[in-house]
């Protein structure tokens, strides 16, 4: 009976737990995924990591002032490199017109990302869609 008991609490849990991994993965509960917003700025970091890589970005609002913008991939760390990303697809200093879902949080300068255009190329490169479309030269 012991054993049962056991082992039901520990298929529970793992319910439990899968729930809650489904859960982080809605991007609808943090973006408008039926809007676009797309800003341009200066490429300050690139983090390829799990769950999903982020893009920095320093933008010049409309009244002058700087902001930093996080971009949030919707696909893996490991997705997006065997999509051919590495650290210098977009390295410092790289201008760029980012395109994505805005945050339902109010306020929050941030996007789910969408196509990215490198604007000293005009190359455009999917940050998070896709995996097969290659992202280097």
């Amino acid at each position: 009976m012991r054993t049962r008991t056991s082992l039901a609490l520990a298929m529970a849990g793992m319910l439990i737990g899968a729930a809650a991994v489904s859960a982080h993965h809605s991007f609808t509960a943090f973006w408008f995924m039926d809007k676009m917003d797309a800003i341009e700025g200066t490429v300050v970091q690139l983090r390829i990591v799990n769950p999903h890589p982020t893009l920095t970005v320093e933008v010049t609002n409309a009244i002058g002032e700087k902001e930093i913008w996080t971009i949030t991939a919707r696909a893996t760390a490991t997705a997006m490199v065997k999509g051919g990303w590495t650290p210098e697809t977009l390295t410092p200093g790289t201008r760029v017109k980012v395109e994505g879902a805005p945050p339902r949080r109010e306020g929050t300068k941030a996007l789910a990302a969408g196509p990215i255009t490198r604007l000293q190329d005009g190359k455009v490169l999917s940050f998070g869609g896709s995996a097969d479309i290659p992202a280097g030269d």
